[in-house]
């Protein structure tokens, strides 16, 4: 598809600046205090996207876990030379739903901190850890908006738990809280036969052929911005495997080299922008 043949609506591309050992609900992750131990791949996997989004001329934004920032912070002034956005994914992919509102409150504002210590550039977007928020966290986005943050991007709008929290909606919209309203930028979800489905991201973008993938990106993106979601590991299909169930290991590594050609499949269907530059002509004017 050519450029004058696209689609108007936007769309964003987002990636979870994470390594291939940082999945979440499974026995064979290992404890923060072992990570070190472990070869990483965060690198190659990133960069792989980098060459991807320039040759497609899209930038994007990172969430870019502290923990890897800190150890890599070339990676973090590379994606900034490239013109993509830095954002956080917290220090240590935990899951917001295990921390306590302190320990959550630390968690985000020294990610935010470090990042921006590395960058020299404000850092106003947040995701949590495996999108772990729920109606049992009402302090989440108050909280968020104390540490610093203006938008967030943690909702997945077809999960029950995500449903029930008050204000969400399909599309980029405000939400408001004790402190003040912050913006929240949600996964982009599909709807077939009265269903939705998250399409556009990790194992659901893998499990999903790529002729259904880009009709249902198309249709969905005629009615709302496109967010996708992809790691550097689902760009390095050869990457370590970690323990974990049958049912897991399915979900992590089901068609990791169908990767790169979805990614192109979707980068052609219309014009991406970064979440802040978005959020900057829009919420200024709702």
């Amino acid at each position: 598809m050519n450029k004058d043949s696209k689609i108007t609506k936007p769309g964003f591309f987002t990636i979870d600046v994470e390594d291939y050992y940082h999945i979440i609900g499974v026995r064979g992750s290992p404890e923060i205090s072992d990570w070190d131990k472990f070869p990483s791949r965060v690198e190659y996997g990133l960069n792989r996207l980098f060459e991807l989004l320039d040759r497609h001329n899209v930038k994007a934004s990172l969430f870019f876990l502290a923990y890897i920032a800190r150890k890599y912070p070339h990676l973090v002034l590379r994606a900034l030379a490239l013109g993509h956005e830095i954002c956080s994914h917290g220090m240590y992919h935990q899951e917001v739903s295990r921390q306590s509102q302190k320990d959550f409150f630390e968690d985000a504002h020294k990610s935010r901190l470090i990042l921006e210590d590395i960058s020299g550039e404000a850092v106003i977007g947040y995701r949590s850890a495996g999108f772990s928020i729920d109606n049992r966290n009402p302090w989440f986005f108050d909280t968020l908006l104390q540490a610093g943050y203006l938008y967030d991007s943690s909702i997945v709008p077809n999960r029950l738990h995500h449903r029930l929290i008050p204000g969400v909606q399909l599309y980029p919209s405000n939400i408001q809280t004790a402190s003040g309203s912050i913006y929240e930028f949600p996964i982009g979800i599909a709807e077939l036969a009265g269903a939705r489905l998250n399409m556009f991201g990790g194992g659901y973008l893998r499990f999903f052929p790529k002729a259904l993938l880009c009709h249902m990106a198309k249709q969905s993106i005629l009615k709302r911005p496109l967010l996708v979601y992809i790691h550097p590991r689902e760009m390095d299909p050869d990457h370590p495997h970690i323990p974990m169930s049958l049912y897991r290991h399915f979900k992590s590594y089901i068609n990791m080299r169908s990767v790169p050609g979805k990614l192109t499949a979707l980068l052609e269907i219309t014009e991406y922008q970064r979440l802040k530059d978005y959020y900057d002509i829009h919420c200024k004017q709702s």
